[in-house]
């Protein structure tokens, strides 16, 4: 199963250092995760581990 999560940005614009906090600040992942930058405020974030993955997706 796919553990990617695309993020749109929605109102005021935040740097790319701060939404990797913000996503560390919400699931506290004990795996690393990936966050890529595409385009127009959108974000990609891949997590290793399923647990994590259905944790943001709840919050």
């Amino acid at each position: 199963m796919a553990r990617t999560i695309v993020i749109k940005l929605l109102g005021q614009w935040i740097a790319f250092n701060a939404l990797v906090n913000k996503v560390h600040m919400l699931c506290k992942p004990k795996q690393s995760f990936q966050l890529m930058d595409l385009e127009n405020d959108y974000y990609l974030v891949k997590f290793q581990d399923e647990y994590y993955h259905s944790k943001v997706l709840k919050q």
